[in-house]
């Protein structure tokens, strides 16, 4: 499983990598344009990138997996959703159930009382999803995120404090000399647990206590 991880995780840097490239479709608004252009809603099919740049959201962002993303679905088909200079006044949810990447980039921000809602596509899904699948991930390079769920997901950090499902966590106590934390969710019976990884620039994947 050690292996199948790092191997996943190998695929997301490059993914994260990817986002840097500023050759795909993007949105950008500067505060003279008229609130009623903000795209709120982003439907991803499978495979299918966007980037979002210099947005202020002053209502809810959802951004909606198409289901044929599924957990067989082979790397270059992730759907992959970038955000950066981007402020969130009314919070972000995700719906989704695998094989999707959402990247919060270090200029994004969120309002007082915002967070990020994640929740599956399909009923019952995250309690059937084991730590090998290709589940949805957040990406977090920015301060003051918060996120909720009940989900099966997957949230990591190269630096900043993350709040998930009401527990800090933070990289520099964790996880300080790795590129990543990541934090995942996932079921054992009806229970949810957590599960923490130290993630290397080498894609090498320890398990944190």
């Amino acid at each position: 499983m050690r292996k199948f991880l790092a191997l996943s995780f190998a695929a997301m840097l490059l993914a994260l990598c990817a986002c840097a490239d500023t050759g795909g479709s993007a949105q950008s608004s500067d505060p003279g344009d008229d609130a009623a252009e903000v795209q709120y809603d982003y439907q991803l099919k499978a495979g299918e990138p966007a980037e979002v740049y210099d947005v202020t959201f002053a209502d809810m962002v959802t951004v909606t997996i198409d289901p044929s993303s599924t957990r067989d679905g082979a790397n270059e088909l992730r759907s992959d959703i970038y955000f950066d200079n981007c402020v969130f006044n009314g919070g972000l949810t995700i719906v989704g159930d695998y094989h999707a990447m959402v990247s919060l980039g270090g200029g994004c921000s969120f309002g007082d009382g915002s967070v990020i809602t994640c929740r599956e596509a399909t009923p019952g899904v995250a309690k059937e999803t084991t730590l090998e699948d290709n589940r949805i991930k957040v990406f977090v390079a920015c301060e003051g995120v918060t996120i909720e769920t009940d989900s099966a997901i997957g949230v990591l950090t190269d630096g900043p404090d993350i709040v998930f499902n009401g527990i800090a966590y933070r990289k520099t106590e964790l996880a300080p000399d790795t590129a990543f934390l990541g934090v995942y969710s996932t079921y054992e019976g009806d229970t949810m647990t957590y599960i923490k990884l130290a993630i290397g620039e080498d894609d090498s994947v320890e398990f944190l206590n």
